[in-house]
């Protein structure tokens, strides 16, 4: 099994494993015997998911099918690692010529954005979220959206950058919705099993991460305002939220365990999305620390 070492917990990258039952896939053993015994399994990782060749296909896709496994072990018996200075380089097409430009430069922003541009990003959405990023090839989200490979290629060049402008789609889109809200207590409220992005920007977050996709590369400029103009506004005009009097411990301390059980995991990414550079990782996670005391003893029993 690949893993390699991340921030706070061991990191596994998920298409080794089959979606139906959880299980690591057979041929994942097969896959990495036929690297040399001193690959660095990060370094593996990370080109497992880029696209090679003039398909744009990744490694990882073409091992978990069946008709192409052969091709994927032949490229990681031929495999050599990248230089150290080339090794956290974006992924580039080799058959497209650069611009020179950085993503947050060339993605066109929504009011400019066309028609098929915003196919293309709904449709990389849905497969991402529900089968991970290393499992979809730029011809299957070109199939979905109902778009040549081509354009596909045109606008977004790899899918590491389709995955980012999808990112900012969903952080945008969820921002206007929670903006929109009347308030934060209202915003919060249809925040949870909502059908605001239908859950896509959480599972993409997570197939992401444990793929080891850096949190500046997978953020890009995507920033979300939705719960900080209502909070700004509660705490300009405060007034306490009509809630239930009596509250579970368990529900209670299960939140504050499942905080912190993902906090090492989550936080290099949260606070890119944050982008306040005023705060140390330090300083953030006492504050959260201290959010947390905060809830626990207004969650107190009332008699």
């Amino acid at each position: 099994m690949l893993g390699y070492p991340g921030r706070g917990a061991t990191l596994f990258p998920v298409w080794q494993f089959d979606p139906e039952n959880g299980e690591a896939r057979p041929e994942v053993a097969e896959y990495l015997a036929a690297f040399a015994e001193d690959f660095d399994p990060q370094d593996i990782a990370r080109w497992s998911i880029t696209g090679v060749g003039a398909s744009g296909r990744t490694p990882a896709e073409l091992l978990i099918r069946s008709e192409t496994r052969d091709e994927a072990l032949r490229l990681a018996e031929a495999y050599a690692p990248l230089p150290v200075e080339e090794r956290t380089a974006p992924a580039v097409d080799p058959h497209v010529k650069p611009t020179g430009k950085d993503i947050d430069e060339w993605m066109p922003s929504p009011d400019e954005m066309t028609g098929a541009q915003h196919a293309i990003l709904l449709a990389a959405a849905d497969l991402f979220s529900r089968k991970g990023p290393a499992s979809v090839s730029l011809r299957e989200v070109a199939a979905a959206a109902d778009v040549s490979y081509g354009l596909i290629h045109r606008f977004y060049r790899t899918k590491e950058n389709l995955l980012v402008a999808v990112m900012e789609l969903l952080v945008s889109y969820y921002g206007e919705r929670l903006s929109s809200e009347r308030d934060i207590y209202a915003a919060i409220d249809n925040s949870f099993g909502s059908d605001v992005d239908a859950g896509q920007f959480g599972r993409m977050l997570a197939w992401s991460i444990l793929e080891g996709i850096r949190p500046d590369r997978l953020i890009g400029t995507a920033r979300s305002r939705g719960y900080r103009s209502q909070i700004d506004a509660l705490w300009e005009n405060p007034t306490a939220p009509e809630t239930r009097e009596e509250f579970d411990a368990n529900v209670v301390a299960s939140l504050v365990a499942l905080i912190g059980s993902v906090w090492d995991l989550y936080e290099p990414y949260l606070a890119e999305l944050a982008n306040n550079p005023e705060h140390s990782r330090d300083d953030v996670r006492r504050e959260v620390t201290d959010i947390l005391k905060v809830l626990v003893h207004a969650t107190r029993p009332r008699r």
